[in-house]
Order: structure tokens, then sequence, then C-alpha cells
């Protein structure tokens, strides 16, 4: 659509159901119950009836948005859509019924119909009466937006007030999926079968060793299953045991509402909440004293792990080798045993091996010092070969700074500036005895600030230059030391180890003899043999001819 052609007939009083224009409409509902539907429904019927009605426009279609906010556009899959397809010109005039149902932020009001027009699509809002073709729209779009948007502003109040109400009054909110209840009027109200399933789990957890995940299976095996007929997981049951109304507790204003257009919810700390004893609405499943001690155990358990995953190597790869040796014949990784008389001489084993033992599993363990002794003359090599090429570099780059070292140039130019500012200082004492004037002496210092300046800027540029060699030259020499203690610190040691080994697969050959095939992440593939089994780690031959991995 030409937008300048399209204004002017609108300015000279042509209607604009005479104008040729491909039409749409944009319609929307914020819920999805019955009567929004209803009205949705009345929507279409009036936007169909009233385009059919001009035989000047031609009906391209509808964009539809069924039980979604107006606050937001980010969800409107439809609104959405319909903005790609003004940017491929497929019409060039939006139908809609008021502000409110294209969007009630003022700024998303503003922005999409300016993008709209900058792509040839105007929008004109029935309701309102505001064709965005025209001049004048934007300012009264502005204002009817600002004030479709101080609506949803109060309606938030309305609500947020509502419920604080509900909440003092002890009508419980929400809580529609709620295990071992179900709500009607405000209240709960206990369902047997889930209930029973309640009592077995803070039963269960209080009063036996088992752990979230045994309780889990304990449940399964029941036959008691989630909303979704899988196995309870350790967060809802964490939730289940955390939840005060199992034990007849009114609990509410647990979050709130950060910004109303957002929709942006922050959790308050227990601190904020408002919890009280109300067996009345809130029916009790579990005592007091199961759900204390229930509680008491899980708060315990989360701050053994909270303080244990402070530091991260307990878990996955706690040691340099975890989850990098697997088993060649069962292809499970080989875990670590370190107790009892392998305390200070740690062992590398199957899985199958440490349950079963050589029932189990025939396959070699491997002593962690003869990994160790085996891979750190294996770097030791690999960097003997890149410290030849960094020494190389180092030596350029030291020659370079050598020879480009610019003290004496900024001794130079310091020497300068100090001249010029005492010439400066001569002809002010000149002024002062009245043998120079103050317009000639204005005319020289001017002169002298300006070379002096441009001094300045040369020591500044020359002293940068200086402090990024001075950078260079200490970074070299961390990179040294760093080359050379590499092997000797152990956090150094396992970064390199997994940085370049992808994994490790030991095999038995022969009668006590390991085969270690060592896979490399730059795709290279070697191996090893090793015969003593289960004394010190003799290398008897290395491959280190190349192979596909």
């Amino acid at each position: 659509m030409d937008l300048y052609t399209v204004r002017n007939n609108i300015m000279k009083g042509i209607p604009l159901q005479e104008l040729k224009l491909k039409v749409c409409f944009y319609a929307r509902v914020s819920t999805d119950k019955d009567e929004q539907l209803h009205s949705l429904s009345a929507q279409v019927s009036f936007f169909n009836d009233y385009i059919s009605k001009v035989p000047n426009w031609h009906f391209i279609g509808s964009y539809i948005d069924e039980g979604i906010s107006g606050t937001s556009v980010k969800k409107r899959e439809e609104f959405l859509r319909m903005i790609e397809d003004a940017k491929k010109h497929k019409f060039d005039l939006i139908l809609t019924k008021e502000i409110s149902r294209f969007s009630r932020s003022t700024l998303d009001s503003i922005k999409y119909t300016q993008e709209l027009l900058q792509n040839g699509v105007g929008v004109y809002f029935l309701n309102d009466n505001i064709n965005t073709i025209l001049p004048d729209s934007e300012l009264r779009l502005t204002m009817m937006s600002s004030i479709a948007q101080d609506e949803v502003r109060r309606l938030s109040e309305r609500v947020s007030f509502g419920m604080r109400r509900s909440i003092d009054s002890g009508v419980v909110l929400g809580c529609s999926n709620i295990y071992g209840y179900v709500k009607d009027k405000g209240k709960l109200v206990i369902d047997e079968k889930q209930a029973e399933m309640i009592k077995i789990i803070y039963d269960r957890y209080a009063n036996t060793t088992d752990g979230l995940s045994k309780v889990s299976k304990y449940l399964y095996s029941l036959g008691y299953k989630s909303k979704t007929s899988k196995r309870l997981d350790t967060t809802i049951l964490t939730r289940i045991i955390e939840n005060p109304k199992y034990k007849g507790y009114y609990c509410g204003h647990k979050t709130e509402v950060l910004d109303y257009r957002t929709k942006k919810k922050k959790k308050l700390s227990e601190s904020d909440w408002i919890i009280y004893k109300d067996t009345e609405n809130v029916p009790q499943i579990v005592s007091e004293e199961l759900w204390e001690r229930a509680n008491k155990k899980l708060k315990q358990r989360q701050e053994s792990f909270a303080s244990r995953a402070v530091n991260k190597a307990v878990f996955q790869n706690r040691y340099t080798y975890s989850g990098k040796i697997y088993c060649g014949t069962h292809n499970l990784t080989y875990h670590r045993s370190s107790a009892g008389k392998r305390k200070n001489n740690p062992v590398w084993e199957c899985q199958v091996y440490r349950k079963e033992s050589l029932k189990g599993c025939s396959n070699p363990r491997v002593f962690e010092f003869e990994l160790d002794t085996l891979f750190k003359d294996m770097f030791n090599k690999l960097l003997k070969r890149k410290n030849y090429i960094f020494n190389e570099i180092v030596s350029v780059c030291e020659n370079y700074l050598e020879s480009h070292n610019n003290d004496s140039e900024i001794k130079n130019i310091e020497s300068k500036i100090l001249l010029l500012n005492n010439k400066k200082d001569k002809l002010l004492e000149l002024v002062m005895e009245e043998y120079l004037e103050k317009a000639d002496y204005k005319k020289q210092v001017d002169l002298l600030n300006e070379e002096i300046n441009s001094y300045q800027n040369k020591l500044n540029e020359l002293k940068i230059d200086k402090k990024d060699k001075n950078y260079i030259k200490n970074k070299i020499n961390e990179i040294k030391k760093a080359l050379d203690n590499c092997l000797t610190d152990d956090k150094c040691y396992s970064d390199v180890f997994n940085e370049l080994i992808d994994k490790i697969i030991v095999n038995k050959i022969e009668d006590k003899k390991i085969k270690l095939d060592i896979y490399m992440k730059t795709g290279e593939s070697l191996y090893t043999t090793s015969d003593n089994l289960g004394k010190k780690f003799h290398l008897l031959e290395t491959d280190s001819t190349s192979k596909s991995s």
C-alpha cells in the first residue's frame, strides 16, 4: 500500500471503505472460558460480516489468539505471524476491535504499529476510532494504550488484594493438583487413596534409612505413580515432605508477582509465608511429630549435600581418571578403590568385579600410580616438543622487546616538555614586569601549549606501549613457569589429562598382561601393554603409530 496516497485520499474526505485495500483482522481473548470463547466467536462473526459489506476491500484472512494475555506479545503466536506476514506485504490494513485486544502495553502498541507502517500496513481500531494511517493517530494511540495498560495494572492490584483477603479468611488458593487432597469450595478434602501414599512417604523416609530415591522405587513397586503415570521423582517427594499442609497447617503467600506485565514471580522466604494451624480448611494427613522428623532428616541431608557440593570434585569427576577408564569386557566405567589396605595405593577396577569379584569379571585392575607413570611420561614427551616450538616463539618476542626499547625516547620527550613549560614561566615573568603585552603573551603561550600537547600525546602512547611490552614479558615468564611445573602440579596434570584423553579401554591379553587402548580427543589412538599384573607397572611396548579410533 502506498501510505502517502491513501493518507492524502483520506485527508480529502474519501472514506477508508472506498479505498481498494487488502484487509485482514486480528482477534484475541485472554482466557479459554466458555464466555470468553463466545466473545471470540462474536468477534469473528462481526469482522467477517463487516468486511464482506465493503466491496472495495479484499479479505485476506484472520489472525486469532485464544486464551492469551494481552500484556505481552511473546506468547501470541498468531499476532507475531501477522507481523511477519505484514513484512511480506500480504495485506494493507488490519482491523481489530480495540487497543486492549491488540496490546495492553503502551510500548508494544506504538512499537508494532510503527513497524507495520514502515511496511506499508495500517491498523484500524474500530471501537476507539483510531486509524494509524492518519498523522494524529500516534498521540491518540499513546493515550488510549496508556489507559489500557493502567487498567491491567489496576486489575492486577485488585486480584492481589482479593488473594490477600482470601488468605486472611483461610481460603485455600491453588492446590488443584496437590497429592492427597481434592479442593472443594476453598477447602481441602482428603483423598483417601492418595493419602495412604502420603503416609507411606513420611513413614518410610522418617523411620528408615532410605533416601528419596529408595522411597521413590518402593512407592513404584506398590503401584503408586505420579499424575503423569510415571515414578514419583525426588523433586516431587521433596515438595511433599516440605509441605506443611500435610500436618494440618494453612500455608499461603509463598510467591509474589514482581511485575504485572511479565507475570514474573519471586519465591518468598519462609519468614514471609502466612502459615498457621487450620485443620478445618486443611485436614491433617500425618502427625506433626512425624512431619517434623521427616523434615529434620531432609534438611540434614540437604545441608550435607550442599557442603560437599562446594567442592565439585566430590562428584562425577572427583578423580583424574573418573569416567575415563572402561572395561573391555562389559563396556562399563572402572571405579576407584581406596579403602582399607588400598588407602595409600588406590586401584581402578570394573564395576562388575567390585560386586562379584573374579566370578563376574576377569578383566585386570590397574593401579593409579601405574596410570600416573604412563601418562606423565607421555605428556612429558609431548611437552618437550611443544617447549621447543614455544622457546623459539619466546626468543623472537624477547628480541623484539629488546630492539624496541623506548626508555630513551620517553626521557627525551619528558625533557622537551619540561623545557617548554620553563619557557611559559619566563613569558609569564615578562608579562608581570610589563616587558610583554598580554595579547602577545597569549599568542606565544597558545603555540607552546599546542606543542606540549603534541609531545604529551606521543609520551602517553610510548608509556602505553611500554606497559604492553612489560605485560607480554611477564606473561611469557608465567607461561614458562606453568609449563615447567605442569606435571608436578596435580590440578594441572588432571586438566591436561582431561583435555587430551577421551577414554581408556582395559583388556586382558595372555596371562597376567594388560593392554590399554588409549583414545585421544584429537582423533588419534595408541595402545600400550604391561605384564606383572597387580605389581609395579613396567612399560614393555608402546605403539605410537596413529590408527583410527
